[in-house]
């Protein structure tokens, strides 16, 4: 090889060296980007739309997306609903082949005109030369066709429709719409038949006619939420009301689930910042009592008892249109359904259209005609539905109710503009808390631009910081947000606290309302017990002040001696305002029975304290007593035997020894009879024991918690069980003290989710082999002493006003009793409830004594349960915990 050819080689592969290295540092990590995700397809749309019969005749326009091949979903096309919609209110108007110009009604109505029926053109000019002027014009005529031609292009959504109902033979358009010069109006109704023109005409006057007469009050009836149950669900009464005052309502009858027990709250934040609307509640089927005190819905035995508590109280019952079984009872009117369409317009009885839950979207209404001399009471709303002058508002503008009421509205809804103008629709306002901070949303629909007053209310214990300023421009379709500091005093505390908001312009105003939900300052365990020497005492502080720093004292005092204190501790809390800490404080103390009281920021607590000796040698251990790799944990003394499940964080036994008794029912490890059934998971499911409802089924149902023994022996055993619920942390503390029965569940609880209003802890008991009529079961009611005993024919239930915080069971023919205490003031009320095979849920006997608790939240809520089963009667076991001081009363 000559030199030069290797040298020329050895360069060739030098050259190609350096390139790959230059290629390689080409790919250093500052040159790599995103690729641009709008390279990639994103939802596939399409539409189908169906006119036509299937078992009845429909119209349906539907558009269908797909993502990622996988994901479809479909919803309705809703400018093509709408429109059809406006076909459908024209047909049950009796005039199908109407349309109507958006805005008609809304000119005719506010201005002065004369009206010819099929003039010339030259008697049309001249009446146009003296003012406005309504014309009924024959179609096919010169002058009918020069007028439609001038509206055509508002009316060709029409054409591209293609309802069924366009392809009756006799179909023959009706228009209605209106010509403008400058401040003239030309008001046309146009259509080859004078039948048709006049039957609209009459209409319209019957329109008048009616709206001289009423006033229109939008409502909702059946507005559902479950402010005190320890069911879920989305809303709180003020957000349906703020979000039903937002789309022109002016009352409200709440039927929830307990929503009567809410009357007196609901009625007082109405009055407390003058809202104007009328607010109250009911039960279905009973509504428009007095007052609801007495009534128990889960055990009203017959029909004939609904309709007698109503009677007593003054109020109305109702029934579906369709049910045999109450065709032989004396109701007052129906509950209105979709399908019942004929009954509700036709047949001369009162009814009520129920609107739901905020989850169900608030769909229904109902529209009450009342005389323009009455005012809008609880009074005038019952006058209205009893004689009938109500028109019910489904999904999609469907309307049911008698023909002079609900064409009237069908006649507004086609031409939209006035009864926008009417309720207010064109200013959209939303409200929300940030911290203290409103904020309000206004959303300007109006064509034109919008200048008004923004005003605020707040109640008593709130103050709007200074520097707000309510003058508000909105420009067309702008959307403005307006940040209201507020400043939060120690009245506010421990209450909802509504805020009114009402914007003004023009000659119009709309209002809404908000609300600032606030935990009390203070939060800790209303009832407590423990061992000397010292005691573990968590306190929650939430800072509504300014002061970022700031001492917390617990003081502590014989209950025979409140003047001087035997213990106090201070310590210093650093929270930011409208955040809370929690403090533990150990409390040096001899056995006794003390009142704790807790000072903070102005504001104070006193607390229920029992002390005893540390004594006795209890002991802890683990086991899995179902070989499924997770380990109970089993807590023993010579009275009683206990099992905690970290499943749900439960007590799945408490085995009184001396009869070898589990006194809680269990059917855990074996799993329901039902299983397999679909979404089984999201009902109650029976385990068995002490546990929760949280929800329904409970959240924590099936959630395995974290599970931590705080002591294994000495005269007390503990173990810690905690989990979180995506934001919302729950923490169970049981401990079971000295040779005693006496087993503690403490319980700890700082929730975010709002829908989370009640928890609800339960001993599920079965004592002795089996739950029979031998088990009375006994609860201090302010009434005095009351007995239960299943009923051996069906399931029922009761809320019960507890005197003193505890109930009692006990089995007549095996000696073996049950006492579960707790804070008597902290539960709304104690919940009983008798089970029975026929719940398919849970087919079993058993009973349930649920303490209904609130849930507070921005702070850390404290609550406590004391259970103890013996071989004694029931009455010793409440001695007990008396000598304990864990017997609470009102």
């Amino acid at each position: 090889m000559k030199l030069s050819e290797k040298y020329l080689k050895a360069g060739l592969v030098l050259l190609i060296t350096l390139s790959g290295i230059s290629f390689s540092f080409g790919q250093s990590l500052p040159d790599f980007e995103v690729e641009d995700s709008k390279k990639t397809t994103g939802t596939i749309e399409r539409e189908i739309q169906f006119n036509g019969y299937t078992n009845h005749w429909q119209n349906n326009y539907t558009n269908w997306y797909r993502y990622g091949n996988l994901f479809k979903i479909a919803a309705p096309d809703i400018q093509k609903t709408i429109l059809q919609s406006k076909v459908d209110a024209a047909d049950d108007l009796k005039i199908p082949d109407l349309l109507m110009q958006e805005g008609f009604l809304f000119e005719l109505f506010a201005h002065l005109y004369t009206s010819l029926d099929n003039p010339t053109l030259t008697e049309l000019e001249n009446e146009l030369l003296k003012g406005d002027v309504l014309v009924l014009i024959n179609s096919t005529s010169e002058l009918g066709k020069q007028l439609e031609s001038k509206a055509e292009s508002i009316f060709l959504w029409a054409e591209k429709l293609q309802s069924y109902q366009f392809g009756a033979v006799d179909y023959e358009k009706i228009k209605a719409f209106y010509l403008v010069n400058g401040n003239h109006r030309l008001f046309v109704i146009s259509s080859d038949s004078a039948e048709k023109r006049h039957a609209l005409l009459q209409e319209i006057e019957s329109t008048k006619e009616i709206l001289a007469q009423y006033k229109l009050f939008k409502g909702w009836f059946g507005a559902s939420t479950l402010l005190k149950s320890v069911t879920c669900e989305q809303g709180h009464p003020l957000d349906l009301i703020g979000i039903g005052m937002n789309e022109g309502n002016s009352w409200f009858i709440f039927d929830g689930y307990m929503d009567f027990l809410a009357k007196d709250e609901i009625e007082t934040w109405v009055k407390e910042v003058n809202l104007p609307v009328v607010a109250n509640v009911g039960f279905s089927p009973v509504y428009g009592c007095e007052n609801y005190e007495g009534l128990q819905v889960q055990d009203m035995a017959t029909k004939q008892s609904w309709i007698d508590y109503a009677r007593k109280k003054g109020g109305y019952t109702f029934r579906p249109v369709y049910d045999p079984e109450s065709d032989s009872f004396d109701f007052d009117g129906y509950i209105a359904m979709e399908g019942n369409k004929d009954q509700i317009d036709n047949e001369n009885i009162p009814f009520i259209n129920k609107t739901g839950f905020l989850s169900g979207n608030l769909t229904s209404s109902m529209v009450l005609f009342i005389e323009k001399d009455k005012s809008l009471t609880n009074s005038s709303i019952w006058d209205a539905i009893m004689d009938r002058r109500e028109v019910a508002v489904l999904d999609k503008a469907k309307l049911m109710g008698p023909d002079r009421f609900r064409k009237t509205l069908q006649l507004l809804y086609l031409d939209k503009q006035y009864l926008e103008e009417y309720f207010g629709d064109n200013i959209d306002i939303r409200t929300e808390m940030d911290g203290y901070d409103l904020l309000v949303t206004l959303e300007n629909y109006y064509p034109v631009e919008v200048s008004g007053d923004l005003a605020i209310t707040p109640p008593q214990g709130l103050q709007i910081v200074n520097g707000f300023s309510g003058s508000i421009v909105l420009k067309v379709n702008e959307t403005k947000t307006v940040r209201i500091p507020l400043r939060v005093t120690k009245e506010a505390m421990g209450k909802t606290n509504p805020v009114a908001i009402r914007f003004s312009w023009a000659d119009k105003n709309k209002n809404t309302v908000a609300k600032l939900d606030l935990p009390p300052a203070i939060s800790v365990h209303q009832l407590l017990y423990g061992h000397a020497p010292k005691v573990l005492y968590p306190v929650s502080i939430h800072n509504f002040t300014k002061q970022n720093s700031f001492p917390v004292k617990v003081d502590v005092y014989q209950t025979n001696n409140l003047k001087k204190a035997v213990f106090s501790q201070t310590k210093s809390c650093n929270a930011e305002t409208a955040t809370h800490r929690e403090l533990n404080f150990e409390l040096e103390l001899p056995a006794g029975e003390y009142a704790v009281k807790t000072s903070a920021l102005d504001v104070e607590y006193t607390s229920q304290l029992g002390v005893g000796k540390g004594e006795g040698k209890p002991y802890l251990y683990e086991v899995d007593l179902n070989s499924d790799g997770i380990d109970e944990y089993r807590m023993e003394n010579d009275s009683v035997q206990v099992t905690l499940l970290r499943t749900g964080a439960r007590v799945i036994e408490y085995i009184v020894k001396s009869k070898n008794d589990n006194v809680l029912f269990k059917i855990w490890p074996e799993k329901t009879y039902n299983h397999k059934r679909p979404f089984r998971m999201r009902g109650y499911y029976p385990y068995g024991g002490f546990e929760d409802f949280l929800g329904q089924a409970s959240m924590e149902t099936h959630q395995l918690y974290n599970a931590k023994i705080i002591q294994k022996e000495g005269d007390f055993v503990r173990v810690e069980m905690e989990t979180d619920y995506f934001g919302n942390h729950l923490k169970k503390t049981f401990t079971l003290y000295g040779n005693s029965p006496l087993l503690e569940v403490r319980f700890e609880l700082d929730f975010k989710n709002p829908e989370a209003n009640v928890i609800g802890p339960q001993p599920i008991l079965e004592l002795g082999q089996v739950h029979g009529t031998e088990e009375v079961f006994t609860v201090p009611t302010m009434d005095g002493l009351k007995e239960y005993r299943m009923r051996p024919e069906k399931y029922y239930g009761q809320a019960i006003n507890v005197k003193e915080g505890w109930n009692a069971g006990y089995d007549t023919s095996e000696h073996i009793s049950f006492v579960g205490a707790f804070p008597v003031k902290q539960p709304i009320f104690l919940h009983m409830w008798m089970n029975h095979p026929d719940n398919s849920e849970a087919p079993h006997y058993y009973v349930e004594f649920q303490p209904w608790t609130p849930i507070i939240q921005k702070s850390t809520m404290f609550f406590s349960y004391y259970i103890w089963g013996s071989g004694d009667t029931w009455e010793n076991g409440v001695m007990e915990l008396r000598k304990r001081n864990l017997i609470s009363t009102r």
